[in-house]
Parts: C-alpha cells; structure tokens; sequence
C-alpha cells in the first residue's frame, strides 16, 4: 500500500463522508492524481471505501459523491423529485411568503427578484406544496384568465379552488363594475359643482 492510499484511509478514518476534493486536500494528494491516477476507484474495488452518500449540487440535484471506510455497497444515487427537491430559488419563494403572504405567484416573483417565468415554470411553488412548507390559503379571480393560488407558510389543508363564473355570473359582475364606475363619475361630479370647484 502506497503513501497517498495510507493518507486517504487515514483521512476518511478522521472524517467520514468526503468528497474527493476534500479527501485531496486533507490527504495532501492532488485531485488529478485523485480521479486520473484511479485511487478512487481501484480502493472502492478492493472494498476499502464506498460511497456513503451524496452532496447537492446549486441546481438542488444530487451530483456528487461522498466516500467512507468500508466495505460499501454504495449508496445509490438519489432521484431528485418534488419531496426532496431544493434549490436556491425554492428558498427565496420561501422567505417571501413569510413574510408577506398570502401572496400569489406573481407578487412571489416580484418580491423575490425571480423572474415570473421561473416562478411559473420551475415548479417550485409545487415542490413547496408537497413538502408542507407552503399551502394554499385562497384563491383570486382574474380578469383575464385562470384563477390564481393564493400562498401561504405551514401545512395546512389547501382551500378548495373557487368554481369558475357562470355567463350570467359574468354578465352581472361586467354590469356591477360598470354601474360602479358610472356612480362613481356621478358622485364627482356632484361634489364638485357642490364644492363650488367646477370652473
């Protein structure tokens, strides 16, 4: 057994769970001799080291391994799905929320700094959803186009999504805003002819 194998062991003895570049610099060999010499897999061949774990990387997948003393069998690599999906992103939407919710996808992203079509094509809002950081709290009617989810911290039961308006729904909320507004306009009107401000 050479010097830099008896390092390696020795380094993994102290500290189980490295990744190669830090089994390199505490073992004092560097990471081309590491990975291009075969150290690596040569001693997890011969059932010194396996791999015990692994690390995420900034995408939130999970890229790279970790080693241990032993005789494995390594640990397989794990799928990145919506239950342990994590990413930089995920954790501002998060902040957001907290602090300002209930808010929807689209204040999410403004107040965020993402961009709305990161928020609304990432699925992180989802993957929030079913790791219980996050519920719906509510829903808000548009004007134009799908109701959108209203977010908030916890896991709590999703508040169901509001049924769409009927035509005659529509027709009578259109006729409600308009007599709103031409109200509105009369009002004005008369307080400024009272008020003594028409010119």
């Amino acid at each position: 057994m050479n010097r830099a194998v008896e390092r390696i062991l020795s380094t993994l003895r102290r500290a189980p769970g490295l990744t190669k570049e830090e089994i390199a610099e505490r073992a004092y060999v560097s990471l081309n001799t590491l990975s291009g010499g075969g150290y690596l897999k040569t001693m997890r061949r011969e059932g010194l080291i396996f791999i015990s774990g692994w690390q995420r990387n900034g995408g939130g997948g999970f890229t790279t391994p970790l080693y241990s003393l032993g005789a494995g069998p390594d640990y397989p690599k794990p799928e990145v799905g919506e239950a342990n999906r994590d990413a930089p992103g995920m954790t501002r939407l998060l902040e957001v929320i907290e602090k300002y919710g209930p808010i929807d996808y689209r204040q999410a992203a403004k107040l965020s700094g993402l961009s709305l079509n990161t928020v609304k094509n990432s699925d992180y809002l989802d993957a929030l959803l079913v790791q219980g950081k996050i519920h719906i709290s509510g829903w808000r009617r548009a004007r134009n186009g799908p109701m959108r989810a209203v977010y908030k911290t916890g896991a709590r039961e999703h508040e169901p999504r509001l049924l769409p308006y009927t035509p005659a729904e529509k027709s009578r909320t259109c006729r409600w805003r308009q007599a709103v507004a031409t109200n509105a306009a009369s009002f004005a009107a008369q307080f400024m002819i009272k008020s003594g401000s028409t010119r």
